[in-house]
Formats: C-alpha cells, sequence, structure tokens
C-alpha cells in the first residue's frame, strides 16, 4: 500500500500508482496478476478445476494479454457454484477457518438482477477497500473537517460499510443516516448541518424535494459534496446541474460491483467534476483491477473507443479475487491525459447501464439514462421520469415516457408540456415517443437505484 496513513500530496492520495506512466501501470498489472494466479490456483478449488480443464498453470499467465487464455466468469456461473456447494461455493480461496479469524464482513448482492449472492470479505479487504474509498474521495475534492451524513442502510453492502471507514480514516465524522426515513434524514440537515450527502443522485433530489416540503431549503444547508453511486446521473449533465443547482453543491460519482470491485471501480476527479457543459469521464484504478472492455456476444475486445461491456478482475481482494467477472455495464474507454494528472483510463461520459436496463425500440437502442439526458433539461418537470415499453396495435413496440408536470403548471398546460418533451426526445433521440404527463407526486420514489423502465411487452394491457 502507497500513502496507507495519508495523503501523497495536494492532488494525489497515492501519486506512485495514480500518476504512474502507462508501461509501469501495465507492469504493475502484470506483477499483481501473476501473484493472484498463484493464489487462485493453489486456494481455490473451482479456479484449479478451471486451470486443469484447459490444460493452463499459473506459469501460463503472465501479463494482461494472457488473460484472454480464462473464459469470462458471469453472474450466472458465479450462481451456479454458490448453489452447487452452499453457501460460498468453491470460487473463494478462503477457508471457513480463515474467515472465523480474520474476517471482517459478510457481504451480499442487491439482488436487482438476480437473486442475491453473499461474499465474505476479511481485514486484509476491509484495509484496502477503505485505502481505495480515500483514493477516490481525495480525487473528488473531499478533505478532512466534513461530517458526512449516510443515507444508505448499511446492511451486507460494503460499499456503505468502506466509505464510512474512509471518511473517518481522512478525519471526517459520519452520521449513519439509514434507519431513518426521508423526513428524518431531512430533518437531520437542517438540525445538525453536515457537508456532504452520500445517496443514490435519485435520491438527493427525493431528498432535496422533502426538505422544501417541511419548510427548509437545500441551497442553504450547508451541505457542499455529494458522493452518489448506482445511476449514471452524475455523468449527465442536466441531471448533475439539477442536483448540484438544487444543494449549491458539487457531485462526485463512485462506481463498483459487489461480486468483484466491492471499492471504487471507477471514480469522479475534482477537475472532472467541474464540468457541466458536456458529460463527466470516470478514472478507472488501474493499478487495482484490470478493467477490460468486450463485445458481449463474443467476449471478445472492442476496437479502442468503441462500446462494450465492462470485465473486471480484482488484484487486491484476500476473499474474492475473481477473474474476468462480467459486471456487464456498457461504456467506452479512453486514455487521454487528465487536467489532474491521473495516467489511469477513464470511462468516457460514465456508465451507460447494463443489458438488462437497454431495450430496442423499432430498431433502436436505448437506455434509460438516454431519455433521463433529455427530460432532466425540461425545466417545468419534476425530477421523476418513467419508460413504459408495451406492444402497440400491428405487433409494434411502443414507447410511452411518463413525466410529471411542476407543481407551478397549471393542468391546462399539460398538453403543451407533454409537446415539448416529445419533440425533444424525437430531436435528441431520433425516436418518437408517447409522453404522458402526470401530476406532481405521482410516480415512485426511491433511496435504491432508481428502476425507471417497466416493460409491458407480450402482456395484457393495464385497463383504464
Amino acid at each position: 500500500m502507497v500513502q496507507p496513513d495519508g495523503p501523497g500530496g495536494e492532488r494525489h492520495w497515492a501519486p506512485e500508482v495514480e500518476t504512474a506512466p502507462r508501461g509501469r501501470l501495465r507492469d504493475i498489472k502484470g506483477e499483481k496478476l501473476g501473484v493472484l494466479v498463484r493464489y487462485l490456483y493453489g486456494e481455490s478449488p473451482y479456479y484449479r478445476r478451471l486451470f486443469d480443464r484447459l490444460r493452463l498453470t499459473p506459469a501460463d499467465i503472465r501479463s494482461v494479454d494472457d488473460l484472454r487464455k480464462v473464459p469470462v466468469l458471469t453472474k450466472e456461473e458465479l450462481a451456479r457454484d454458490q448453489a452447487e456447494a452452499p453457501p460460498w461455493g468453491t470460487a473463494p480461496p478462503i477457508t471457513h477457518e480463515l474467515w472465523s479469524r480474520e474476517g471482517w464482513l459478510l457481504t451480499s448482492t442487491s439482488g436487482t438482477t438476480a437473486m442475491p449472492r453473499a461474499f465474505r470479505l476479511t481485514r486484509h479487504d476491509r484495509d484496502l477497500l477503505t485505502w481505495l474509498y480515500c483514493r477516490a474521495f481525495y480525487a473528488g475534492g473531499i478533505r478532512g473537517g466534513h461530517v458526512a451524513l449516510n443515507c444508505f442502510s448499511y446492511g451486507p453492502f460494503s460499499a456503505f460499510w468502506g466509505a464510512h471507514l474512509a471518511l473517518n480514516h481522512m478525519g471526517c465524522a459520519v452520521i449513519p443516516g439509514g434507519g431513518m426515513d426521508t423526513k428524518r434524514r431531512a430533518t437531520f440537515i437542517g438540525h445538525y448541518r453536515p457537508t456532504i450527502l452520500i445517496c443514490t443522485p435519485s435520491y438527493s433530489l427525493f431528498l432535496g424535494e422533502t426538505m422544501r416540503q417541511i419548510g427548509q431549503e437545500p441551497s442553504t444547508s450547508g451541505v457542499r459534496f455529494l458522493i452518489t453511486a448506482g445511476e449514471p446521473g452524475p455523468c449527465i449533465p442536466a441531471t448533475k446541474v439539477r442536483i448540484e443547482s438544487l444543494w449549491n453543491a458539487q457531485i462526485v460519482d463512485n462506481y463498483g460491483s459487489t461480486e468483484v470491485a466491492p471499492a471504487p471501480l471507477a471514480y469522479t476527479c475534482r477537475e472532472e467534476a467541474q464540468h457541466r457543459d458536456r458529460p463527466v469521464n470516470l478514472h478507472l484504478t488501474e493499478d487495482l483491477y484490470v478493467p477490460e472492455v468486450l463485445d458481449p456476444e463474443t467476449w471478445e475486445p472492442v476496437a479502442p473507443g468503441e462500446r462494450g461491456v465492462m470485465v473486471c478482475t480484482n488484484l487486491w481482494s484476500e476473499g474474492q479475487p475473481y477473474l474476468r467477472y462480467a459486471i456487464g455495464d456498457y461504456l467506452t474507454v479512453g486514455t487521454e491525459g487528465c487536467e489532474c494528472g491521473r495516467t489511469h483510463a477513464h470511462v468516457i461520459g460514465g456508465f451507460s447501464g447494463r443489458p438488462d436496463d437497454m431495450v430496442k425500440v423499432r430498431g433502436l437502442v436505448l437506455f434509460p439514462s438516454t431519455i433521463e439526458a433529455v427530460v432532466r433539461q425540461v425545466p417545468d418537470l419534476t425530477n421523476e421520469f418513467m419508460l413504459v415499453l408495451a406492444t402497440g396495435a400491428g405487433g409494434l413496440d411502443e414507447l410511452t415516457v411518463q413525466v410529471e408536470a411542476g407543481a407551478h403548471v397549471a393542468a391546462a398546460r399539460y398538453g403543451e408540456l407533454g409537446e415539448r418533451v416529445r419533440e425533444a426526445i424525437r430531436t435528441h433521440v431520433g425516436l418518437r415517443a408517447e409522453v404522458e404527463v402526470l401530476a406532481p407526486a405521482t410516480l415512485p420514489r426511491t433511496e435504491f437505484k432508481a428502476r425507471r423502465l417497466t416493460d409491458r411487452r407480450g402482456k395484457p394491457a393495464t385497463p383504464p
């Protein structure tokens, strides 16, 4: 660990690795990968069987290029391994004895795209996870002396425990707000004046809306930073502007995956966070992960600058260092330099979403984030929207975009507002969609990842 106790410079927590030449980064990954493969072959029954079946030895994986000899690990394969050898499966390289002695946390997926899967992290993992969060937060401009309100319910989700520990390590206090409802959190903000909020982007808008309902103003609450995760909003200019204007604060994003990246795989640097006129890029943590951008059909690398899905190898975890796990979010990667001086590759414009979020409407591939970038630019709408996909006359797919009018908009203007949104979608997305304008507070709010798509194709129509 470089700079385990504190930052090594004004901009970088660990400048030795964060600003390392790309050739050196490649060597670092290769060195760690060699150690990891020997560890897995010796301690993981799953990987020993896999390597023996492929007639590979640890000596055959000497660089990141050699990783292509190992097949991609999908969530279905991981779930099947756990189902056949419950509760942990045969892939983890740690024993029950080591876990009993050196364990830190049982962590679990949220179950948004499959049945929840549980994993074990050790004290070694806790220390590295804390250090990685320190690096990400420091990159985004967080320094000591803040008070943070963490709106997530921690439960078995390592990210929020890691964020808590990292902020403490950096010299910040944390208010755990997971057991509160939204109105109580809003009241806490007014009483205790936290300067950092940790939540999803959607929830930051809902929380600000709730504050106004109880007579408080988010923009004067003293919140200076919002640390968010779980949704692409902070990289979408229109959403970013809405959130930052509402709170008069800077928003920074953190991206990971419970299965393979419990600490930030990607994050916002302070320099990128200043942009409001274009999608924001995220830095990848290349010294401790091997990220790959692959075609989801062939699992072959896409050409530089093309969009593919994220496949990741964890180089640092003792409890769950999987090879080539298919996280599945769509992204495009670039390696151009950044004003912050970090040399690690970046995700251009952030992550689009997973295949589960992607729909094809009359030949056009569409993510909810694409519509979000349009509707969040319309000032007379609230922050909520929903996409409803159904089968229309003649068997064609039909998309309806549900939005809410602002409280100041008279019902007589809903038709004109809907036409404005419809035209914006046609102009910016190239898609003709129906737009349904609803009254304020009609659509659901959530503190978790917002589900923006309802697919009713092939289902009976909902009666009026």
